[in-house]
């Protein structure tokens, strides 16, 4: 299912609990968005880039979210900004995820977290 913040009709009346959430969410912070490459800011929607002024707006609720819609056991993962890790980690532990890691890009930065439901 393909969702925005679990808005989707489909998946509200699936009556099964999923086994992965996957997001991509938007994360960088409001103030550096001008700070982007210009390929980036001048051609991508402020809607995909924009995680408002701290950046973790989105994580906090899909995070929230997600865990209503997860078997236990199932995982959440997440795309973050290279410097977030430890933010995005906090969300979900507060939030009772277990498990959680980080997987680092090619150039050697942190950039997907995955957390467990209990």
């Amino acid at each position: 299912y393909e969702s925005d913040l679990f808005n989707n009709p489909s998946l509200q009346e699936y009556k099964e609990k999923l086994d992965l959430v996957i997001s991509n969410p938007p994360y960088i912070r409001s103030d550096e968005i001008n700070k982007l490459h210009r390929e980036v800011k001048d051609f991508e929607p402020r809607l995909a880039l924009d995680g408002t002024e701290d950046g973790l707006y989105f994580y906090k609720i899909i995070s929230k979210e997600a865990y209503k819609y997860m078997k236990n056991k199932a995982y959440l993962v997440f795309e973050i900004g290279y410097d977030q890790k430890e933010d995005v980690e906090k969300i979900l532990h507060k939030l009772g995820y277990v498990n959680i890691s980080t997987i680092k890009d090619l150039a050697g930065l942190n950039r997907c977290v995955i957390a467990q439901k209990p």
